[in-house]
C-alpha cells in the first residue's frame, strides 16, 4: 500500500490469514494503514495511504456434483452469497437479503434474485414462472440477474421484465463484469 502510494501505480492484493485474530488483528491493522496512523513515524503512514479494503471469511465449499446429487445442499444465504459475488464480482451484502421475494442484492449492474431451497424435491418442481416475474418489486433500471432451477417463460417475456435467467446449477459460474 505504500508503494502504490509512492509510485502512483495501483497494485492490488490479496492478504491471507489463517488464525483466528484475523478480523480483530490483521484486518484492522490495515484499515488503519490506509486511514492513517498518527503515531507513525513515516509521514505517509501518518495521513494513510489509502486504497480500499474488504474482509471476507471462507465457508463451506460449494461443489457442483453435490448440488446435482442434492447431497449437501447450502442454506439460502450460503448460496446466495456464493452466486451474487460469483456472478457480479461484488462484495455479497447478507443485510440486504430478502429470502421472501428471492431478492439477494444490488451489484453496479443488477438486481439479483435467486428462486432456491436446499431441498431437493422442491428444486425438482419449481421453476421460474410468468407470476413470478409478475411479482418482482418495480423496475429500478437495472438488468435483473436470475436464479432458478428450471424456467416456464419464453425469451420475449424475460425480455419484457428484463431478465438474465440463470439455470441452478449448471449456469452458476456466469460472470456479469
Amino acid at each position: 500500500m505504500e508503494l502504490n502510494e509512492e509510485s502512483g501505480i495501483e497494485r492490488n492484493f490479496i492478504l491471507v490469514e489463517m488464525e483466528n485474530y484475523a478480523n480483530e488483528l490483521t484486518a484492522e491493522r490495515t484499515r488503519r494503514v490506509i486511514k492513517g496512523v498518527k503515531t507513525a513515524k513515516s509521514e505517509l503512514l501518518k495521513k494513510g495511504t489509502g486504497g480500499t479494503f474488504s474482509y471476507f471469511e471462507l465457508g463451506n465449499t460449494i461443489e457442483m456434483e453435490s448440488l446435482l446429487r442434492g447431497k449437501n445442499l447450502p442454506s439460502f444465504t450460503e448460496f446466495a452469497r456464493y452466486l451474487f459475488y460469483t456472478a457480479t464480482g461484488e462484495e455479497f451484502n447478507e443485510k440486504s437479503v430478502n429470502e421472501k421475494i428471492g431478492f439477494i442484492g444490488e451489484s453496479k449492474n443488477y438486481e439479483a434474485y435467486l428462486f432456491y431451497k436446499a431441498d431437493i424435491d422442491w428444486l425438482k418442481k419449481n421453476a421460474l414462472t410468468l407470476e413470478l416475474c409478475k411479482g418482482l418489486p418495480k423496475f429500478k433500471n437495472k438488468q435483473r440477474l436470475i436464479f432458478a432451477p428450471a424456467k416456464y417463460v419464453d425469451d420475449h417475456t424475460l425480455l419484457d421484465y428484463r431478465i438474465d435467467f440463470c439455470q441452478l446449477p449448471y449456469e452458476i459460474y456466469r460472470i456479469q463484469r
